[in-house]
């Protein structure tokens, strides 16, 4: 009887949160509004740490990447993150085996300097290009947040979305799912 009406209280507390933001709280409408008028859609190019740009567009069904007949993993990451550098050889390894159909880029979520990354690159012997700057803000927004770092988005040639995995990721379960793309 007691839990009956615990949820019976939970649900109109619940229910009344939700009345009183939509009908008397002025703010929600333009907080709502703003964040709706940024438009995912648009074309963006991220800067790379080789001096190329990748232009990409978000499409219905992923993102299409000018120029690009690959697979493309993308890994978001930080300097400072233990499981983000743990998956470093991981990511190597695989862009070694697949250097062919799949174009590994790490996805930088922070602010560094050219320098910082170029340094970060050698002391971790990555062969894979890094992303850098504003633009990747952008990227993690129009994938709808990334919601951990490690995260890691798998698209297949075309840009359709495969799957995406958050934290660390064994190298054996990419590289199966890497080979079910390239089928």
């Amino acid at each position: 009887m007691k839990s009956k009406t615990l949820i019976i209280a939970f649900l109109l507390i619940f229910v009344y949160g939700c009345s009183k933001n939509e009908t008397n709280d002025e703010n929600a409408t333009t907080d709502q509004t703003s964040v709706m008028s940024d438009d995912y859609t648009r074309s963006f190019s991220l800067a790379l740490n080789n001096g190329d740009k990748l232009s990409m567009q978000k499409t219905q069904n992923g993102f299409s990447v000018e120029d690009n007949n690959k697979a493309m993993l993308f890994s978001f990451f930080t300097t400072w993150c233990p499981p983000c550098k743990a998956e470093i050889p991981h990511l190597v390894s695989l862009q070694n085996k697949f250097s062919d159909k799949l174009r590994v880029v790490g996805v930088l979520m922070e602010e560094r300097s050219t320098q910082d990354m170029d340094e970060f690159i050698k002391m971790f012997n990555i062969n894979y290009n890094i992303a850098y700057g504003e633009e990747n803000f952008f990227f993690a927004k129009a994938l709808g947040g990334v919601v951990g770092i490690p995260y890691m988005v798998l698209y297949y040639p075309d840009g359709k979305y495969a799957t995406h995995y958050v934290g660390i990721v064994p190298e054996e379960m990419l590289e199966s799912d890497i080979k079910k793309v390239l089928l």
